[in-house]
């Protein structure tokens, strides 16, 4: 049997998110292309544009994972086209545009705020030393490629426009750890604010998908421990904050994904699930902390009350809520304290043994509280 003639004739259908400027939603259309071995996502949808679709609006440059260009999300995961194997995919692929920034065309995104944001805290420069370097001034270190991934993984800045991003904190922390003619006090001011590098809740998603192998989520937490031991030594230096319309150096952040893009299981690690368990429960406890107030309120009817209350509350179901809001309670605070730990610097090259811990511990605490509410 021939197998070449087999993979030939295979096809992979693709389905692309499709916007004009001024459209207010997204729509999707189809294309089957032909696959050959060693094809990525971007020769597919280069092949789209040139042999169905002309109008097909991508950015890309390198081909080689060195520009950052052609970032966007494919089958729900933050990836750069250019090195994506569309034989890892299986036969339907989905392509959509970076979720951190507002759609400009199709799957083309407007970076300038991630720019700015970088601008702002100042990027590492190599300069010439001894009239040694490169003659026309200096040019920015090669560590991050500037994708935009690691914004559009980070469920953050799905729902604040102001927070300053994981890969401008993380380029705020290599200037404090190597300033190369940058002022460490000014990028560590622009950390330290409601915006920067507290409000991370260690999701963990930016260094899950950032190309380069670097750790932003790392750098982060870095950063708030020598934010943290500044803080306990001095006052801080003042810092900047965004406008009131959420502006970095002059332009306004783009769109956002919202609350929904929490909840897309796709490529998803545990580290943003114990973001979104900690956002969901959060949530729970509070309509049954609303619920609990309803039943205790049976009391203020006077003493004849009494036995309605004790039938309501020892009935099986209102049990079973007492198990589930112990269990949120355990998976809120147990959340609280590992983003405590880890945003305070301690305990980083243990996130995975911490998670773990937690989560055994918080079982073993419900499955307590089911016996001896339920005995």
């Amino acid at each position: 049997m021939n197998t070449g003639s087999l993979t030939a004739r295979r096809t992979v259908r693709f389905r692309v998110a499709r916007r004009r400027r001024g459209e207010r939603e997204c729509h999707y259309d189809e294309f089957d292309v032909p696959y050959r071995p060693g094809m990525t996502v971007l020769d597919a949808l280069i092949s789209i544009r040139t042999d169905q679709d002309p109008g097909l609006t991508l950015r890309h440059s390198c081909r080689h994972a060195s520009c950052g260009t052609c970032g966007m999300r494919v089958n729900g995961r933050e990836r750069l086209a250019c090195v994506t194997p569309v034989g890892d995919l299986g036969d339907k692929v989905l392509v959509e545009p970076l979720s951190g920034a507002a759609v400009l065309s199709d799957l083309v995104v407007d970076m300038r705020p991630f720019y700015e944001a970088l601008e702002a805290v100042g990027r590492p420069q190599l300069r010439a030393v001894d009239g040694h370097g490169p003659p026309d001034g200096p040019v920015r270190l090669e560590d991050c490629i500037e994708c935009g991934l690691c914004t559009s993984a980070c469920p953050l800045v799905a729902t604040d426009r102001r927070y300053l991003g994981p890969a401008a904190l993380a380029a705020a922390e290599r200037v404090v750890r190597e300033p190369r003619g940058q002022d460490p006090a000014a990028a560590l001011a622009l950390a330290d604010q409601e915006h920067g590098a507290w409000r991370c809740h260690v999701a963990l998603e930016c260094s899950q998908v950032c190309p380069a192998g670097l750790d932003p989520a790392g750098a982060i937490m870095e950063l708030r421990r020598e934010l943290l031991r500044r803080r306990l030594g001095h006052k801080s230096p003042q810092h900047e904050e965004p406008a009131e319309d959420g502006r970095w150096g002059g332009r306004r952040r783009g769109g956002r994904r919202g609350v929904r893009g929490w909840l897309d299981p796709r490529g998803r690690h545990s580290g943003m699930w114990t973001f979104v368990a900690g956002r969901l429960t959060g949530l729970g406890l509070l309509c049954y902390l609303y619920l609990h107030l309803i039943v205790l309120s049976l009391l203020t009817r006077g003493p004849g009350t009494w036995d309605r209350f004790i039938e309501v509350a020892s009935h099986p179901a209102f049990l079973a809520l007492d198990v589930l809001m112990i269990a949120g309670l355990v998976v809120h605070g147990l959340h609280g304290v590992r983003v405590a730990l880890l945003g305070s610097g301690l305990l980083t090259g243990t996130r995975k043994a911490l998670m773990i811990t937690s989560v055994v511990s918080g079982g073993l605490v419900v499955l307590t509280a089911a016996l001896f509410l339920f005995s």
